[in-house]
């Protein structure tokens, strides 16, 4: 399947679309009578339609768009190249912006009915899925499973603010005269250049940034409570108790996720699964709440969902259930769900 998908992924894209031609329809149809074809087929159909950022699809022509860009590619550059810059999933997200890019280049001088500057895109990175992005400002981040990153097609004359939920690494691109600002649902993080990670997801309590190099400012969002980061340390700022609070400490464990690592140093489980949840795309469903009182220290590169929880198995006093994943409506398998409990004779 590998070494033909671009052509069908080109097909889904045409299908989303409504430009495929009767005879592509027919080929792709064909093609979907293998079922792990139709499993990916319905997956990335799935993808597509979670796009909320399809609207900054109508100011451009969508159809032409994807015909210009079959020109451009024919014989030279294939989808597959553009895809695989992204890992697969979190690139079918970009595609739309893609499509708007392209036709832009491709016409200059069209009208526009919303001034860039008014214009937003919505990068969101599913479970299981890491990815990357370069700003428009030359800022590159990665994503962490199960993130968003909202920014403007144009940044501001006096600031370049974008909008966090869930985890990100930052690059910044220096800028004295514009400030960079992440912005999340609880704090700001104000720079002008450097490099950090910030976790922010909303079903947790705390939001971290952990700041590798450089100078960061944190504020509440009233812009009160400001505290100056040095490189080296962690911020943590509490949801419940509206304080943030400042140490010293490793920053491997803040950062390696962009590298395809994942470390834990003495973290509480519910933290531990929360990120191995995210990861692997699952859900735990932990029937001793005891559990989530232990604190757990391992680390995981590359390895499978399986050897995940075997190694959590014989280093924690944890057994776990693989329960039987059950199908949608629409034939696609909702996510993996694992059962938790504490292994007999370890609760006493």
């Amino acid at each position: 399947m590998e070494e033909n998908i671009s052509k069908y992924e080109l097909y889904i894209l045409k299908e989303a679309e409504g430009g495929i031609s009767p005879t592509e329809k027919e080929e792709l149809e064909a093609w979907l009578k293998d079922p792990p074809n139709k499993s990916w087929y319905l997956e990335q159909k799935k993808l597509l339609g979670s796009i909320e950022d399809l609207r900054r699809m109508e100011q451009i022509n969508r159809k032409k768009a994807l015909r210009e860009v079959e020109k451009q590619i024919s014989g030279k550059l294939t989808v597959t190249f553009i895809l695989r810059k992204l890992e697969r999933g979190a690139a079918i997200l970009f595609l739309p912006l893609f499509l708007a890019a392209i036709w832009n280049y491709l016409n200059p001088n069209v009208p526009r009915d919303i001034k860039d500057e008014e214009v937003y895109n919505t990068v969101e990175v599913p479970s299981g899925v890491r990815s990357s992005i370069n700003l428009p400002d030359g800022t590159f981040v990665w994503l962490n499973s199960g993130s968003s990153l909202k920014y403007p097609v144009r940044f501001g004359k006096n600031e370049r603010q974008v909008d966090l939920i869930g985890e990100a690494y930052f690059d910044v691109k220096k800028n004295s005269s514009k400030p960079f600002i992440v912005s999340t649902n609880n704090i700001n993080i104000k720079v002008l250049g450097t490099s950090f990670n910030c976790c922010a997801y909303k079903n947790e309590g705390n939001v971290e940034t952990a700041l590798v190099e450089g100078e960061v400012e944190i504020s509440g969002k009233t812009g009160k409570n400001k505290i100056i980061m040095k490189p080296g340390e962690v911020a943590t700022f509490f949801k419940n108790e509206n304080k943030i609070k400042i140490k010293k400490a490793d920053l491997d464990k803040y950062v390696a996720w962009k590298s395809g690592k994942l470390l834990f140093r003495d973290d509480p489980m519910d933290k531990v699964l929360n990120k191995l949840g995210r990861w692997y795309n699952v859900d735990f469903q932990v029937e001793d709440k005891e559990l989530l009182g232990y604190v757990y220290s391992a680390t995981f590169t590359g390895e499978s969902l399986d050897q995940m929880l075997k190694m959590i198995s014989l280093s924690a006093p944890i057994k776990y259930q693989i329960l039987e994943r059950n199908k949608t409506d629409d034939n696609v398998y909702e996510k993996q769900v694992i059962k938790l409990t504490i292994k007999p004779g370890m609760n006493n």
